[in-house]
């Protein structure tokens, strides 16, 4: 992922996370045009990552793409009814995550 967003030629800092709470810090301590967020993170998951961005947080949830190997139905359920709207199902190649990205910081 880290280099389907280089390969984009938008972005100038990529922050990775490895797991949920240092994802949890960088996003209450940095904004992003950009959040991909994986559902099953060690340490915390992405449903209690989107759960932590409210509206006092840097972040927004229409900045989010889930992206997921195992969307099931209640994740997806949870997730949407917190308010994010972009997923992707892996495997997906380089130019369906372009397509997906590009929609959204086009759509801010």
């Amino acid at each position: 992922l880290e280099q389907y967003c280089i390969n984009l030629g938008c972005y100038r800092n990529i922050l990775i996370a490895h797991d949920g709470s240092i994802a949890s810090t960088k996003l209450r301590n940095q904004k992003f045009a950009l959040i991909l967020v994986d559902m099953q993170l060690p340490r915390k998951s992405g449903l209690d990552i989107i759960r932590e961005l409210d509206d006092k947080s840097l972040n927004q949830k229409n900045s989010i793409i889930v992206v997921s190997g195992t969307l099931e139905k209640t994740t997806l359920e949870k997730a949407v009814a917190m308010g994010v709207k972009n997923f992707l199902q892996k495997p997906f190649d380089e130019a369906t995550f372009q397509e997906k990205v590009l929609k959204l910081i086009g759509a801010k």
